[in-house]
């Protein structure tokens, strides 16, 4: 992941996305008339969204380099995985609230910015309509969620199998990485990880929005 002004991209160019919405600051390079030009690295919990925003606000071009590869320090523990998430989503508040989507440039950039705007909806309907909705089914009250609910985790595991498959192909065995392979693993992270992902996001956004203190660990 990179972020380049517009003048600047040269040869790179073929290789940009330029409606690439965020670029993860443990694994972007930056250059400093350009960081200097959007004001800085922001004080702000979610520092990496709102640069890239203003920088492509500013004209400045996004790209991702599929084949790169970095490592970083991921949490192990639940809670200090929770507390990262809710920042996280801390950061998307702060990013719609520093460039609006509609101040961005080009139109792709306007929409898809734009979709950040519905995420907090739907992890709102997940959390508080359909979780509660799923106990209530289990008990055989299906007013929320039905039997034909059901029917959509084969097409669930099927999207996110092709999705690994294409990594592991194009990226991994590419590079000579290999990456273990655990079944049991992968359908508790496709049937569980959106029940812990959303409640903890709007933790974060109601953290935001009181403007609660900010806290990093």
């Amino acid at each position: 992941m990179g972020l380049l002004p517009r003048d600047r991209v040269g040869e790179a160019d073929a290789g940009a996305v330029p409606g690439n919405p965020g670029g993860p600051g443990a694994f972007s390079l930056y250059r400093t008339e350009a960081v200097l030009a959007a004001g800085g690295w922001p004080d702000a919990i979610g520092e990496d969204i709102v640069l890239t925003w203003q920088l492509m606000r500013q004209g400045a071009r996004v790209y991702y380099e599929p084949s790169a590869v970095a490592f970083t320090v991921a949490p192990t523990r639940l809670v200090h995985f929770a507390r990262q998430r809710a920042r996280w989503a801390r950061g998307m508040i702060e990013g719609l609230r520093s460039v609006k989507p509609w101040d961005q440039p080009l139109w792709l950039l306007r929409f898809l910015t734009a979709i950040d705007l519905l995420i907090p909806a739907l992890d709102v309907a997940y959390a508080l309509v359909w979780l509660p909705g799923l106990a209530l089914a289990a008990t055989g009250r299906f007013w929320i969620v039905g039997p034909y609910t059901v029917a959509v985790l084969p097409l669930t595991l099927l999207v996110n199998a092709i999705l690994y498959r294409y990594q592991r192909r194009r990226v991994f065995n590419v590079l000579g990485l290999r990456v273990r392979r655990n079944a049991v693993g992968f359908v508790a992270f496709v049937l569980t990880y959106q029940m812990l992902m959303s409640p903890v996001s709007v933790a974060g956004y109601v953290q935001e929005l009181l403007g609660l203190r900010r806290r990093w660990k």
